[in-house]
């Protein structure tokens, strides 16, 4: 009877322990594996693999968004992992880094908010949080986004890097065409190098390029459908500013028909000061509101 019953107290055992450990390996699983500077590096010496780098501060909300929401992302942790080391480096980290033969310091490491010599480095002097540095497999930058992002955000510029494409396409075109893995409802695309002269709707020749890119795309997937949405800053004629819009919308639409895009796959509207995406009580709100989005229909 004792012999059954450490028999049956060793199952237990073995079974709760199991249990644990299959826990512990999904919950790795469901979470970015992140090292320090000194450990990604040399991990990177070995295996020659991507890097990201996620720079932060202690005081940064931000930065504790990013890890709360868009880290958290199944999508993203799971292009992370399969695709860079990940990094998390301190910008204002105190100690010494030897990196490449070199030393960094921080010149005032008991003064506030002062940057190590390594961050200061990455983002040339242009301390924003939380950055993100991406480097290639030799450890050199291959580009730095300085902003929150969201995981739809993210996700196709780690699909862009991971995939090489920076080397052949840039982003604009490569973001039109991708196809999201991550689970939630698109943002619009905003065309932020479409302009147009000044106060009216004739478009800038610096739009071209953009536009051109936005024409490759829609002729490379057959049966994306777009709709082109114009959209003003709050400032003036309600009226006035809807009929701006629409014509400046039009504007694009007009571009892409002349150049060849089936009429049957566009359609535009404008809606004048409506869904702002900054604060109009300021010029570089009013600026940001005063746009024209790209909202993908089906592809």
């Amino acid at each position: 009877m004792i012999k059954r019953t450490k028999y049956i107290a060793i199952v237990i055992f073995l079974t709760v322990a199991g249990m644990k450990l299959q826990a512990q390996t999904e919950n790795a699983a469901d979470k970015i594996h992140w090292y320090s500077f000194e450990d990604g590096a040399r991990l990177n010496a070995q295996t020659h693999k991507k890097v990201f780098i996620d720079i932060f501060t202690d005081w940064c909300g931000w930065c504790k968004e990013l890890d709360r929401s868009t880290f958290t992302n199944p999508s993203i942790v799971k292009l992370m992992n399969d695709n860079f080391i990940a990094v998390k480096l301190n910008a204002e980290r105190k100690d010494t880094i030897y990196f490449n033969g070199y030393m960094f310091v921080n010149p005032n490491p008991n003064g506030n908010r002062s940057p190590n010599q390594l961050a200061s480095s990455m983002l040339k002097g242009k301390m924003m949080y939380p950055s993100m540095v991406f480097m290639d497999d030799s450890m050199r930058i291959i580009t730095t986004v300085q902003s929150f992002l969201k995981p739809l955000e993210l996700e196709p510029i780690l699909a862009f890097i991971s995939e090489n494409q920076y080397n052949k396409v840039n982003f604009d075109t490569f973001k039109m065409g991708y196809k999201p893995i991550t689970i939630e409802t698109p943002h619009n695309f905003i065309l932020n190098k479409v302009s147009y002269k000044q106060g009216g709707y004739t478009l800038e020749n610096s739009s071209f390029t953009q536009l051109d890119s936005m024409l490759n795309v829609l002729k490379q997937d057959p049966v994306m459908k777009i709709e082109i949405d114009g959209y003003t800053d709050n400032v003036g004629d309600a009226a006035a500013n809807k009929t701006l819009s629409e014509n400046r919308a039009k504007a694009v639409y007009d571009y892409m028909l002349g150049k060849g895009a089936d009429v049957s796959r566009m359609t535009y509207a404008g809606f004048g000061p409506l869904n702002p995406v900054a604060d109009n009580a300021t010029s570089a709100g009013q600026n940001l509101n005063r746009r024209v989005e790209i909202k993908i229909l089906s592809k």
